[in-house]
């Protein structure tokens, strides 16, 4: 449990620098990368232990050792499944420390699908700068290459169908979910997105999607980390969705709803809104949320405050699993 709770702590000085930073266009980068590259070197002193229920994995991208770990329930055992891949964030190292924060592996036992948590070397590499600067210290990584070899194993070992293959991460995880869609559009049947707005300089330098994808963002206006206006390094959230909307290419008229208030003391409200396309796009806009994942297993407030409202992986697998374009709120 002590490990678990230094886990959950370690977003503290990101989200102080955050803070001190957030409000004013003046913010320095060296502050962001000083304080991100702190909460990299805690996780990397935090040993999480593998529990019995997942297995680790590891494949040679490259000349280098990558790492998975694999949630298959006993439900879909001896035959391929739908697989979700959960990326974390920006600071973390292992997937390990998805699984431990995460509602993931509870609702794959319960929905029956296999989720996948890859481990990233210093953040994950996106190939341009983002919100946040981790470009300037994350690794030079194949991560792109390394998740076509995560597809590969999975379908060949006859564990993933290659039909149902989804991508959610959060932050920099779901900025290189944005990544995945751009590269794989082709083999990844719906994403979901968290607290991550798109970079300015993606649209011009990644890979067009070769077809439409049904996505899911979810962002959160008071955000200290990912700045709802955007900045020099990113895209707005509206610009973010309008975006996907274009590539999608959806109707111009939405259907909004707003989801319940599950718990009315938290000071926070769900808004959605989806347009329909050659693949849907679903906004939620987290009213008085901050940085991270809304889900019942990480609930702190060191980036900001958490919704009750909603848990992001059973809204992710709400969409994937229901027909994603039939979907209705």
């Amino acid at each position: 449990m002590r490990t678990i709770c230094t886990l959950l702590a370690l977003a503290s000085p990101f989200a102080a620098a955050m803070a001190q930073t957030s409000d004013a266009p003046k913010a320095s980068p060296s502050a962001l990368n000083d304080a991100l590259k702190k909460r990299q070197a805690q996780a990397q002193n935090v040993k999480l232990p593998l529990p019995a229920n997942l297995e680790r994995r590891t494949l040679r991208v490259g000349d280098v050792e990558r790492e998975f770990f694999l949630h298959v329930p006993d439900a879909v055992k001896g035959r391929p499944a739908p697989v979700v891949f959960a990326l974390h964030g920006g600071a973390a190292n292992s997937g390990l420390q998805m699984h431990y924060k995460s509602d993931y592996t509870k609702v794959a036992d319960r929905e029956g699908f296999v989720v996948v948590y890859p481990s990233g070397l210093k953040g994950w590499n996106i190939g341009v700068p983002d919100a946040y600067f981790v470009r300037n210290f994350s690794s030079e990584a194949d991560d792109t290459g390394f998740f076509k070899a995560m597809f590969d194993t999975l379908i060949a070992d006859g564990i993933a169908d290659a039909k149902r293959i989804y991508v959610t991460g959060g932050s920099n995880g779901g900025m290189m979910t944005y990544r995945l869609v751009c590269q794989f559009a082709d083999r990844i049947a719906g994403a979901g997105v968290l607290v991550a707005t798109l970079p300015k300089s993606a649209p011009a330098t990644w890979p067009k999607p070769s077809r439409p994808v049904p996505m899911v963002i979810m962002l959160g206006p008071v955000d200290p980390i990912v700045r709802h206006e955007g900045t020099a390094q990113s895209l707005s959230a509206d610009a973010t969705v309008a975006h996907w909307r274009q590539v999608n290419e959806c109707v111009a008229d939405s259907k909004k709803w707003d989801l319940p208030d599950g718990d009315p003391k938290d000071g926070t409200r769900v808004h959605a809104e989806r347009w329909e396309g050659k693949a849907p796009i679903v906004f939620y806009q987290l009213e008085g949320h901050g940085h991270g994942w809304p889900m019942s297993q990480d609930r702190s407030g060191a980036t900001g405050p958490k919704t009750q409202d909603i848990s992001a992986p059973e809204e992710f697998w709400r969409f994937f699993s229901s027909g994603e374009s039939k979907q209705t709120p």
